[in-house]
């Protein structure tokens, strides 16, 4: 009934019996302007349907009306993030009404969220381009007969200028990973051949590094997501920490005959994070040191960037730390194997 009454009004529908093809169907397929939600399904009920998409970077902006049978019902799935609901039995004329003010409410957000993304995102390349024609003239100077002061100024120049292009890569990153539009390769790659390459870009004196003898090498995934996450723990923990080991260590869980599921750590004796920032760590633009006098270089987008591709490739990560003592970051990663 639902969508003869939807399809009448030249609506496309896709209906799902239950809640594991819905979410298939809204995986497939994330362009959906609104979902309708039954919360009594089965195989997998509403409730984890909502709560899936709602943690799901590409579905979560999607408006989800459920329809609930009691106030129970109303009120969790308002808890887990639902836009509205209607009680069951529904008036049509009434349901109607709401989806066309949450569609167009949502396409207004929508539109601004594109509007703001193109923006950076054009704002950023342009800012690219001086950037790199900076730098290039600093290498130039660099190979002529200098003096030590003026040595010293180029060496400060190339320091600015790389500071200032990496903000801005991670600016466009973070955009384009907000608005999902960051594709990247998925092609086989070399797990420790990566992690060498990244260690050779810090201080890798510091750095111990653990691999379990069994886990796999040859991987085949998205190589720059992969390369990105461990580079920005890595460099975090450089930086927050001036003295002592730093400790990277990784462990393979298989997933079924082709995947598997590679369970990383990254610990330092740094600064640590105080309990309050332990939930907004991974929220854009927060610090550790917000401080006006700030010791540290960065605006506070790494680690969103690094929890963002993680939930992009099936993972987790979280963060154990204390102030003054140190921090592990936790995360997993899942991979196919080319030994299969």
């Amino acid at each position: 009934m639902l969508i003869t009454i939807l399809s009448s009004q030249g609506a496309l529908c896709t209906a799902a019996a239950n809640g594991r093809e819905a979410m298939y169907e809204l995986e497939a397929k994330s362009d959906f302007d609104i979902v309708l939600l039954d919360l009594q399904m089965p195989i997998m009920d509403g409730f984890e349907v909502l709560s899936q998409c709602k943690s799901n970077p590409y579905l979560r902006d999607i408006p989800i009306i459920v329809l609930a049978a009691n106030r129970h019902e109303k009120i969790n799935s308002l808890k887990l993030g639902a836009n509205d609901f209607m009680s069951k039995p529904y008036e049509p004329e009434e349901l109607e009404l709401r989806i066309t003010r949450l569609v167009n409410s949502s396409r207004q957000a929508q539109s601004a969220k594109r509007a703001k993304a193109e923006f950076l995102a054009i704002a950023s390349h342009e800012l690219r381009t001086p950037m790199h024609q900076i730098l290039g003239v600093a290498e130039l100077l660099d190979g002529e007969n200098l003096g030590n002061e003026q040595r010293e100024f180029v060496d400060i120049m190339k320091k600015a200028t790389n500071s200032l292009t990496s903000i801005i890569s991670d600016i466009l990153d973070y955009v384009q990973l907000d608005h999902g539009s960051l594709k990247t390769l998925v092609e086989p790659f070399s797990l420790r051949s990566m992690l060498q390459h990244a260690l050779d870009s810090n201080n890798k004196a510091r750095i111990n590094l653990s691999i379990a003898d069994d886990v796999s090498d040859d991987l085949y995934g998205p190589s720059f997501y992969v390369s990105k996450i461990f580079g920005i723990l890595i460099e975090n923990a450089v930086k927050f920490s001036s003295d002592g080991e730093i400790r990277i260590t990784i462990r393979e869980e298989p997933q079924g005959k082709f995947g598997s599921l590679f369970c990383c750590s990254v610990s330092d004796p740094g600064i640590g994070i105080s309990a309050e920032f332990h939930k907004r760590i991974f929220d854009p633009f927060v610090q550790v040191d917000s401080s006006r006098i700030r010791r540290f270089e960065g605006i506070g987008l790494g680690l969103a960037i690094a929890k963002r591709m993680v939930e992009l490739m099936g993972g987790t990560i979280g963060v154990q730390s204390d102030e003054g003592v140190g921090s592990t970051f936790n995360f997993s990663l899942y991979c196919q194997r080319q030994d299969t």
